[in-house]
């Protein structure tokens, strides 16, 4: 399949609620349509994890954080467009206040991990579905993430609904992203 037919394949699986395991800009991840509650549970079971444990979500624009943000910083924004620019290893921000958002997303603070991506399979993604989607690494909870498709356990590949037949060769740059968390302009980095 071609780029374009991955793409319309993956939004199609994303709207009707069901798993999709896809290249991002860090490594293979396992995601949904932010707003399925269902298809958010789905994605813990899949990976062993605890639904208490909160996942990332990625955007493709400054407009859509900002809907799910509210308006931010000059530094926030500052650091986001740095980070690109530059293509650093990619950060995710920890933002205090979220809008229209799955409640089991959120972790016991309230918090939510937004990574505005600039992968273009990602952006592609999350423009043609018109929604956020949810970006957990393709492992069991516990385990490494895995680098390439072929590192990925055969348990997470017998259970997702559709794998992306794309960048299956390619080796991951990095395997996360940093995570940080900004307050007062100050900030604190909780993962590296």
């Amino acid at each position: 399949m071609s780029f374009y037919e991955e793409i319309e394949k993956s939004v199609d699986i994303l709207k009707k609620g069901k798993s999709l395991l896809y290249p991002t800009d860090t490594v293979w991840g396992l995601g949904c349509d932010a707003f399925n509650v269902e298809a958010i549970n789905k994605i813990c079971k899949i990976k062993n994890r605890s639904f208490s444990k909160s996942m990332i979500l990625l955007v493709e624009s400054m407009d859509r954080l900002h809907q799910l943000v509210g308006k931010i910083t000059d530094f926030t924004r500052q650091i986001i467009v740095d980070n690109i620019a530059k293509k650093n290893k990619p950060i995710t921000i920890v933002y205090d206040h979220v809008n229209q958002i799955a409640s089991n997303l959120l972790s016991e603070d309230n918090t939510l991990a937004i990574r505005l991506t600039y992968d273009p399979f990602c952006v592609c993604l999350i423009q043609n579905l018109d929604r956020p989607i949810i970006s957990t690494s393709a492992n069991l909870s516990g385990f490494s993430s895995p680098k390439s498709f072929s590192e990925i356990s055969p348990s997470i590949l017998s259970q997702i609904d559709y794998a992306v037949n794309f960048r299956r060769k390619e080796i991951a740059n990095h395997r996360c992203s940093s995570i940080i968390k900004i307050v007062s302009d100050q900030v604190k980095i909780l993962r590296m």
